[in-house]
């Protein structure tokens, strides 16, 4: 047992004070358990103070706040706390009872969704929908169907892997082996080598080289082409001349169907007779 000056230290009684009051609403010998309750005190923020006393008069105090809501619960939509107004307002007050069946409708504020939220939601939904159409493959069951017949890239994936580049030659935009370039070639070369090489290929001076008539667009060995689409190209002369800007690499983000066709657009156009290449070889040099 501590003592101070040999007095027992001990507390001797607790005293129990609610809020400001001056007089205890309960005082105990401790331990004790006690019973607040709050069904009789005002719905809001409350103080319980505890003072404890020992056989020498020293006290302790504690005190904690707490906040009563027995009452309807209440939303005020139209007024925030601190806020400054001017002229009439439209406040709308919505309350439901603590013993009520949860009602989201009457719980809810009755303040609309704000239109940048409208916003968020429909570019999520507009990228979700380019996504799908861009990344995901037709199924090879659906293959054969009305709709999804013209899918070059599922075609390309269906080409046995036994290709070779002697065997491919070109037959009304497509290659010996069947794999159709001509629309998908045209259309990611623009989307994809326009910008820097041009639309006709002539490239710019100094900046881009021209693919009409270039040594490697018109190779016999298209590995070369492949992997510099696939890697990229810095540094290197190009028909004795150095160029600024640098060739970036497509296999991050374009398929083996879509740069093979990249690849045949190129070795067909601007008098380009370069041989053609299959998905396949693409996915061998990757």
């Amino acid at each position: 047992m501590e003592s101070v000056n040999g007095h027992d230290a001990k507390a001797a009684s607790v005293r129990i004070f609610l809020d400001d009051g001056a007089l205890p609403i309960a005082t105990h010998r401790p331990p004790a358990t006690f019973r607040l309750e709050t069904s009789e005190l005002d719905d809001g923020e409350h103080e319980l103070r505890i003072e404890a006393v020992d056989t020498i008069g020293t006290v302790g105090v504690r005190r904690i706040p707490f906040v009563v809501a027995n009452g309807p619960g209440i939303t005020v939509t139209g007024l925030r706390a601190g806020a400054r107004i001017r002229g009439p307002i439209d406040i709308n007050i919505n309350a439901f009872g603590a013993n009520e069946p949860f009602d989201p409708a009457r719980a809810e504020s009755l303040g609309p969704i704000p239109v940048w939220t409208w916003v968020m939601i429909a570019m999520i939904v507009a990228w979700a929908g380019w996504y799908g159409l861009e990344y995901f493959e037709t199924p090879a069951a659906f293959a054969q169907t009305p709709t999804y017949a013209s899918n070059s890239a599922l075609a390309a994936a269906q080409i046995p892997a036994t290709e070779t580049t002697a065997a491919v030659g070109a037959v009304a935009g497509k290659n010996a082996a069947g794999f159709d370039y001509a629309t998908l070639g045209p259309q990611e070369y623009a989307q994809n080598c326009a910008a820097c090489h041009g639309a006709s290929g002539a490239g710019v001076p100094g900046a881009f080289p021209s693919l009409a008539g270039d040594p490697i667009v018109n190779g016999s060995d298209a590995d070369a082409h492949i992997r510099i689409v696939l890697k990229g190209l810095a540094g290197k002369a190009i028909g004795g001349v150095h160029f600024a800007s640098q060739m970036p690499a497509f296999a991050a983000h374009l398929t083996d169907a879509q740069i093979a066709a990249v690849i045949d657009h190129e070795r067909t156009s601007w008098g380009n007779h370069g041989p053609l290449v299959t998905p396949n070889q693409v996915k061998r040099d990757r």
